[in-house]
């Protein structure tokens, strides 16, 4: 997802008031976004589901 359509999708919630989580994989357990760094990353090459370390240009929510 780019930041672009990560923000429209934002912007078209109802309630603009609401937190951003970030679900954490565990049952009834998340974590509240604080703010963006802006990181270096690239595609994991064991799990492209994951990034690691790179040169793209990415944010991570932290």
């Amino acid at each position: 997802m780019t930041v672009r359509e990560f923000i429209a999708r934002l912007q078209a919630l109802p309630n603009q008031d609401a937190l951003v989580i970030i679900a954490s994989g565990h049952a009834n357990e998340w974590l509240i976004a604080t703010g963006i760094v802006e990181r270096g990353i690239s595609p994991s090459p064991a799990n492209p589901d994951f990034v690691v370390p790179g040169n793209d240009p990415g944010v991570e929510i932290i």
